[in-house]
């Protein structure tokens, strides 16, 4: 089939599986997929600046969809969201400053690949160790909703206590003349947390901005552990908000894209569509599915990323070894795909053992 726009002709069966892994890896995990669609469409052909511009109005797209089958299951903090954003904003312009820095050097692309091999590697590395370290103590603890249940399920709970109850001055502050001075602190119902510094979130969003704007991606796979493990966020409601996140910080990107006229829409459209179906399946999974494995397979997911990015770094250094970055793209969607089949077969057992269930209840 041919996508004028982008000039390339590409089976559109191909596009469909991937909206459906993006779909559903975006519900289940609460990112916006940006490296697994740039990476499938490159793999399919598609020419980089159209690859990247496609991808980010996917990656729009995909994290709107997953937000609103989240937003009804409960799982947004909007409140907790519109904070971190007004950090993560300036941090982007700032990030993409030292990026343009980079760029003049002649650094930017390997400087941005290391960082991003380390970052995968730590975050991945430490999901998989806190889900060995804490699946003793949070055996039958957390509940088949998915969340996190008792302050053991999670390795870092005591640090988590400890940044919700910090102190931040000013405490209140005086916003009109006339008008009693407002407090700092916030409630964050949604997440659980009864009294918290919006300072807190304002950093939260700041480092990730930064991350972002550093890394050219929406930041959503660093956000949400940030959630679940410093601020102690229940790891579905991390999942809801981190969409919202990665919604508005990707929006700006976007645009840009779309006024050069550098997407597709019509291959956007046909992956989209597949993406909703997939959304469905992902976000109605973390219902079921317990908090611990939706962060184990996250962490398993991580690393292939980072295994990826070192591959392509590879490639792009040492001559004749271009064809490692196809190898590269065919891990990301291979791990991507057995992540999709895994998600979906956790979600048709809990399924069927809530059938069984309801049927050995009757009289």
């Amino acid at each position: 089939m041919l996508f004028p726009n982008a000039d390339v002709v590409v089976n559109p069966v191909l596009l469909v599986l991937l909206g459906l892994i993006v779909g559903t890896l975006g519900g289940f995990f609460g990112v916006g997929g940006g490296f697994l669609i740039t990476g499938g469409l490159l793999v399919f052909g598609v020419p980089p600046i159209f690859a990247v511009g496609t991808g980010l109005t996917l990656i729009m797209g995909s994290s709107i969809i997953n937000m609103l089958k989240h937003r009804g299951l409960g799982n947004v903090d909007f409140k907790l969201g519109l904070l971190m954003v007004c950090g993560t904003i300036p941090a982007v312009f700032l990030a993409e400053r030292l990026n343009s820095v980079l760029e003049a050097a002649g650094l930017a692309g390997p400087v941005i690949r290391y960082v991003y091999v380390v970052v995968l590697l730590l975050l991945g590395s430490f999901l998989i160790y806190d889900y060995f370290k804490t699946r003793r103590r949070s055996d039958g603890m957390a509940g088949p909703d998915g969340t996190d249940g008792p302050e053991g399920a999670v390795s870092t709970a005591r640090l988590a206590r400890r940044v919700q109850s910090l102190r931040i001055p000013p405490h209140s502050l005086k916003l009109l003349p006339g008008r009693p001075a407002v407090s700092t602190y916030v409630r964050l119902k949604v997440s659980g947390i009864d009294r918290i510094s919006v300072f807190i979130p304002l950093l939260v969003g700041f480092g990730i901005g930064f991350f972002a704007g550093l890394l050219g991606a929406g930041g959503g796979f660093i956000l949400m552990p940030v959630l679940v493990f410093v601020l102690g966020i229940p790891t579905t409601v991390a999942i809801g908000t981190d969409l919202f996140q990665v919604i508005i910080t990707g929006s700006v990107g976007t645009l840009f894209y779309a006024l050069g006229n550098q997407v597709d829409p019509l291959m956007a459209l046909i992956i989209l569509a597949a993406a909703s179906a997939g959304s469905q399946i992902g976000a109605t999974a973390t219902r079921f599915v317990d908090a611990g494995r939706i962060r184990i397979l996250y962490g398993i997911t991580v690393l292939s990323g980072c295994l990826a990015v070192a591959l392509e770094q590879v490639a792009e250094t040492l001559p004749g070894l271009e064809s490692l970055s196809q190898v590269a793209a065919y891990i990301l969607l291979g791990v991507a795909g057995t992540m999709c089949l895994i998600i979906a077969g956790l979600l048709a057992r809990a399924v069927w053992r809530g059938r069984g269930a309801t049927d050995e209840a009757r009289p």
